[in-house]
């Protein structure tokens, strides 16, 4: 039987002759395949839909959301988990991300690992439970590190998402596979281009869309931020500025009377209430601000 070639390790005949091109023209020929990824992530609506539904239902139910990879793949999980910190007000041990080779090969290459199935399944045994979302990223949808992750997930008792650009890819331990067509690379089986680019474009929307449905934002908002550096306090006083339609004088004390949290500010001075009632309102309504000032 003949091998299939993952169309990521496949020769892209648009960019051939890439070493004999002026800059101008290696310039137009990447951004020209990078378009490429936002079509194929335009492909996977519907699972991408999907996943947001069960991260979503994973955060509200206290569980955890595990973004597993290798190479470029791991370390886009680990910057997706990062960033939902200071963007939605997570605790770090919420989200989280896990690479092949462990923190090492975070900055320094640790191409060998991704080959270690066991490994994987170690990793999850360690940091899951039944309950859990785990997420397998890898541009093959085939490497033995993740597929061993999702496997031992399904052991487990969590639910799994495999987020691929191989329509062959392995799916037997995927609830759900999001498959994003990017094809051939400009430079041949250089997955951290726009197979890196369309994985980022998805997670990016799994994060926020189940993020979303958590009640982290107001409107298009992102009234959960937190404030921890002069760029994201002054943005929370605009927030609070806009939101509870007040000057920055005002927004500022109220940032600083509620903890320095937006949503909290915002029901103390619509509602004309202290702290600890803002707080239990937000409470009650699960943390939808909207929800929380009627």
């Amino acid at each position: 039987m003949k091998k299939i070639i993952p169309a990521t390790e496949q020769i892209n005949p648009r960019s051939q002759g890439l070493d004999r091109k002026t800059p101008l023209g290696l310039a137009r020929v990447f951004n020209a395949e990078d378009f490429n990824a936002a079509r194929a992530v335009k492909s996977a609506h519907k699972e991408i839909a999907a996943a947001i539904v069960m991260a979503a239902k994973t955060h509200a139910g206290n569980h955890k959301i595990i973004f597993i990879g290798a190479g470029t793949s791991g370390r886009l999980g680990i910057l997706e988990a990062v960033e939902c910190v200071p963007t939605f007000g997570t605790k770090p041990s919420q989200i989280i991300g896990l690479i092949a080779g462990g923190k090492k090969a975070v900055f320094c290459s640790q191409e060998g690992a991704e080959d270690n199935a066991t490994q994987g399944a170690k990793e999850i045994t360690k940091h899951a439970k039944a309950g859990d979302l785990v997420i397998g990223l890898a541009a093959s949808g085939n490497t033995p590190y993740v597929q061993g992750a999702l496997q031992k997930a399904q052991q487990l008792g969590t639910h799994t998402i495999l987020i691929s650009c191989n329509a062959n890819a392995q799916t037997r331990y995927a609830n759900i596979h999001i498959h994003l067509p990017t094809g051939p690379e400009a430079l041949t089986g250089s997955t951290r281009m726009k197979a890196g680019t369309a994985t980022k474009m998805a997670l990016n929307a799994i994060t926020t869309g189940a993020m979303t449905l958590c009640g982290k934002t107001y409107g298009n908002l992102m009234v959960d931020v937190r404030p921890t550096n002069q760029k994201l306090i002054a943005r929370a006083i605009r927030l609070i500025c806009t939101v509870a339609n007040t000057d920055e004088k005002t927004a500022r004390k109220l940032l600083t009377a509620s903890g320095r949290n937006v949503k909290t500010a915002v029901v103390m001075h619509k509602c004309s209430c202290s702290r600890t009632q803002a707080q239990k309102a937000l409470k009650k309504a699960h943390g939808f601000l909207a929800e929380a000032l009627k």
